[in-house]
């Protein structure tokens, strides 16, 4: 059974508390909890305050799938380049004190005049296999959201290749995001399948740069697809749902969106069911 998560990225005026009551209230699996600065989870969270979270989160029987590191590795500053890899050895070290499997990374936004060539893959590589080995020490795994300059799988793809057989380097594949870049279902399955930590489930209308964020199973992605691609397939893993409340405050608010999005993704998965032979 495939668990159901959220990010906490939909209820970010929640305390961590009310985020644990209200995933179990609505019928949710887990959690994916947003660190950074704006984020539930610090770095610099009291030891006390970590184990009442995994002890709550235990209690509910709930799973913290991830936690999320806003990171960036495509710097030409080695400095600060390894100031991200720091960073993220110390989010593996939180994921692994609040029992979450993953540490979700960003590899960052091209500086001006970039381009995307192997000497960037190259540094990106060197960041992450240091960092996934030390995530590995720990007993969690680094999973990168494609995103910014990295949106489209076929320009994160030469990232987890270059990572070989390193199973604590894996991926996450945002439907939405990806639909949204110009990605059909297949293309993006095709090119992440092998790597794949967990999904992120959204909906909108539109392509960038008119992309606009929708309850999900009200928009143009095709979630159906995506969802027997991944049936099909055997895939094991988790969906979480990324409502983005945060950045959108015009969207409807988590006491709305969650239960709707939950019951939308428990139909997505029972339609998506391959048939028994």
């Amino acid at each position: 059974m495939n668990p159901i998560t959220f990010s906490t990225l939909a209820c970010p005026n929640w305390q961590i508390e009310t985020v644990i009551a209200k995933s179990s209230e609505f019928g949710y699996d887990g959690i994916e909890w947003r660190g950074g600065s704006q984020g539930h989870v610090q770095l610099d969270m009291p030891a006390a305050k970590k184990a009442l979270l995994q002890q709550r989160c235990s209690d509910a029987g709930l799973l913290s799938i991830a936690v999320t590191a806003y990171t960036s590795f495509v710097s030409p500053s080695a400095t600060e380049r390894q100031a991200n890899v720091d960073e993220l050895r110390h989010y593996a070290e939180l994921a692994a004190e609040l029992g979450a499997n993953y540490v979700r990374a960003f590899l960052g936004e091209l500086p001006e005049g970039t381009e995307l060539d192997s000497s960037v893959y190259e540094r990106i590589s060197d960041c992450l296999n240091v960092a996934s080995a030390y995530a590995d020490s720990v007993g969690v795994k680094i999973a990168v959201e494609p995103h910014d300059d990295f949106v489209h799988s076929s320009a994160v793809a030469p990232v987890l290749n270059r990572s070989g057989s390193h199973h604590a380097l894996r991926v996450i594949w945002d439907i939405g995001n990806a639909f949204a870049a110009g990605e059909a279902p297949s293309e993006s399955f095709e090119l992440l399948k092998d790597h794949l930590a967990y999904v992120q489930v959204k909906d909108g209308k539109g392509r960038a740069p008119d992309w606009r964020l929708c309850p999900l199973g009200q928009g143009d992605v095709p979630l159906n697809q995506a969802f027997e691609l991944l049936l099909e397939n055997d895939y094991q893993g988790a969906f979480s749902v990324e409502w983005e409340y945060a950045w959108h405050p015009e969207l409807d608010p988590p006491e709305i969106a969650l239960p709707a999005a939950l019951r939308t993704v428990q139909k997505l998965l029972a339609a998506a069911q391959p048939e028994s032979t």
